[in-house]
């Protein structure tokens, strides 16, 4: 009789309905184990620096664009604009699954426009910013980057020209600002996708001159025909102050030394021109060494 019993009670146990309620049991009384921690979104790849990472372009948005953020805790992106309506130079946009979509001032007002995440906390703040250009004419960004918006600021001294870029073997100013004012002997950090890592130190007037390394890869054969190969870079700064951590980010891309692009053309058209050249001696070589064999036959 007992061990009737204890069959009846092993096949109770095993029943789904046994099975499902044992689980919500356990699932009522979840242990802090079970509960994962927030944890700060990994970075990309190649650096551990806050960025504003660039989607995947969909096409046919000429005055839109959608940004994600790296390596930071954000909820919104701030874009600042140098004109149009007054309501529209500055603009919060929060941050979905993809990310931020911005937009311009105005459907026609393009140039560079400034973006900014920024993540605060009690011992910490974290600044992501990156530069956008819109196709559209638009002001210049030289007042839009005067202006100062975080504690610990590093800027663009200045911004590319229209269809122009950062390029390898290429010097270019950045200015860092402590609120407000220029931040001398202050280390920059400058940080490739390809690896390469340097560092630079401010002047007196907060400017840090910063080489871009020589280090993107030749292009591949499928690459050619595909538009201006562009790579990513960052520079990131940072300071103690108050019993806080600022950390300051600023991310954009740079593009081939031309000199090394011109090159490399140069010596496939001369590698090419060289092989056209020694054709007739190896076809004349070709002939001799075929005469030979039939008179040795």
């Amino acid at each position: 009789m007992r061990d009737l019993k204890a069959i009846s009670l092993a096949v109770l146990l095993a029943s789904p309905a046994a099975a499902q309620q044992d689980h919500s049991q356990h699932a009522a009384r979840p242990s802090s184990a079970a509960i994962p921690a927030p944890q700060r979104p990994a970075a990309s790849e190649w650096t551990r620096m806050p960025l504003l990472a660039p989607a995947m372009s969909r096409g046919g948005e000429r005055n839109a664009a959608t940004l994600r953020p790296v390596g930071i805790v954000a909820s919104e992106v701030t874009v600042f604009a140098a004109e149009g309506p007054v309501e529209r130079r500055r603009v919060v946009y929060s941050v979905g699954v993809e990310g931020a979509k911005i937009e311009s001032a105005a459907p026609k007002i393009g140039n560079y426009h400034w973006v900014i995440a920024r993540q605060d906390s009690a011992a910490e703040v974290r600044v992501a910013s990156t530069a956008w250009y819109f196709s559209n004419p638009g002001q210049a960004p030289t007042g839009l980057l005067s202006q100062s918006r975080h504690e610990l600021e590093i800027l663009p001294d200045p911004l590319p020209r229209e269809h122009g870029s950062y390029r390898e073997s290429e010097k270019w100013r950045f200015q860092v600002r402590w609120r407000g004012q220029p931040l001398a002997g202050q280390p920059v950090t400058l940080e490739t996708e390809f690896g390469s890592r340097s560092r630079f130190v401010t002047d007196a007037a907060g400017v840090a001159t910063v080489l871009f390394p020589r280090d993107m890869p030749p292009p591949k054969e499928a690459q050619a025909g595909h538009g201006p190969r562009r790579a990513k870079f960052v520079l990131a700064t940072e300071r103690d102050a108050d019993g806080k951590h600022y950390l300051t980010a600023f991310n954009y891309a740079y593009s081939p030394d031309p000199d090394r692009e011109r090159s490399l053309a140069w010596g496939v058209a001369f590698g090419a021109i060289g092989m056209m050249a020694a054709l007739p001696l190896l076809r004349r070589r070709t002939a001799t060494a075929d005469f030979s064999e039939k008179k040795n036959a």
